[in-house]
């Protein structure tokens, strides 16, 4: 695979005014909504700020604040998603420490990016809903030095013998041994999101990453390979059979509930952030650059990069709209097949989910969302 070279120029925009929405007696009076979400609205993402999450942080724009203690971007949501009382967003970096599922459950946060195959996995024990898309398909992958190993087709995995370095505790991983494209004894799950452990190989792992990011930075910005990037290939999990929405929007069942009436207006304006996002991208991934550089981690990103990574996303449908022409809503038939696909998986496991997948997500609050 080459580098790819993105030529197409994504023009600035000028910064959209901040609003800080403030309760009186007055308004409270003339809008009958105002009041109905809480003040301030925590997310909990599953990385560190990167374009696939930049419909969430256009709920900010680029004038929010970035806190390297803690880790997290916040700031007064901008006033064209300002809804039913809603004044403060926090949006949280990825918790090293905990899943997404247990920050929900401690109440450190009302939303978290829980993908829709993990939901599945953790529905008999956790009451946790989906209750809208941030992709609609998954940009994870499987990531390989072509001049080491002749893959083609899935099932060259498992022949190459080679290490497959991820996360643990990955749906997809559980799938890929289920289907015989990975051996038990090829997964590694030591992965911590750094190269070190590729470049130290010189490419002689499997390792996961997002096609979006990481190819560009393999095939551009990593010495990995003789001094010096190189090309790589890949598979992304929905190319392997795994057709997932990760990353959704995710919630308590219970504080769902809660905010019930405060969800019907505020997951259409949240949607439209991201519709907004795609339309002009360069804010919030050139501040987003910053945030990296201002949380002085690891973790760094560059306006080549993010255009190359928008460009994957549209090829591969990775930012298409739902069935329904919304930018929100899950497809059942896709979410069914995967539930159908996990199911004997977790059955043979001795996994305890549920009998009825529609209980992992709703599309009851994309009614009104738009679309792309």
């Amino acid at each position: 695979m080459s580098p790819r070279r993105v030529t197409a120029l994504v023009s600035l925009f000028s910064l959209t005014s901040i609003f800080v929405a403030c309760s009186s007696d007055t308004s409270e009076k003339t809008d009958p909504a105002t009041g109905v979400c809480p003040a301030k609205l925590t997310i909990q993402t599953d990385w560190f700020p990167e374009l696939e999450h930049g419909g969430t942080y256009q709920l900010i724009g680029p004038s929010g604040t970035a806190d390297k203690n803690s880790v997290s971007y916040s700031g007064p949501v901008q006033q064209q998603y300002a809804v039913g009382g809603l004044q403060e967003v926090e949006i949280l970096t990825k918790n090293f420490d905990k899943q997404n599922s247990s920050v929900l459950v401690d109440g450190q946060a009302d939303m978290a990016y829980i993908g829709i195959a993990d939901l599945i996995k953790d529905s008999a024990a956790l009451p946790l809903i989906a209750i809208a898309k941030t992709l609609d398909q998954d940009p994870q992958m499987l990531m390989w030095d072509p001049t080491q190993y002749a893959i083609k087709t899935p099932t060259d995995i498992a022949a190459s013998g080679a290490s497959f370095v991820h996360f643990p505790a990955l749906s997809y991983i559980d799938f890929m041994i289920d289907k015989g494209y990975l051996m038990p004894e090829q997964s590694d799950p030591s992965y911590n999101g750094s190269d070190a452990t590729w470049v130290s190989k010189g490419g002689s792992i499997l390792q996961q990453g997002f096609a979006t990011n990481e190819i560009y930075k393999y095939e551009n910005d990593i010495l990995w390979k003789d001094g010096a990037p190189a090309d790589v290939s890949f598979f992304t999990v929905s190319e392997l059979g795994f057709d997932n929405y990760p990353a959704t929007i995710t919630m308590l069942k219970s504080r769902a509930t809660e905010l019930d009436a405060c969800l019907k207006l505020l997951v259409p304006k949240m949607q439209q952030a991201w519709v907004d996002f795609y339309n002009n991208p360069t804010p919030i991934t050139d501040r987003m650059i910053e945030i990296n550089e201002e949380y002085d981690g690891f973790w760094s990103l560059s306006a080549e990069l993010n255009l190359a990574g928008l460009q994957l996303l549209e090829e591969k449908n990775i930012g298409a709209n739902s069935p329904d022409g919304t930018y929100c809503s899950f497809d059942e038939t896709k979410v069914q097949d995967l539930y159908d696909i996990l199911q004997p998986i977790y059955a043979s496991q001795g996994v305890e989910i549920t009998d009825d997948v529609s209980s992992v997500y709703t599309n009851d609050y994309c009614q009104g969302s738009p679309g792309r």
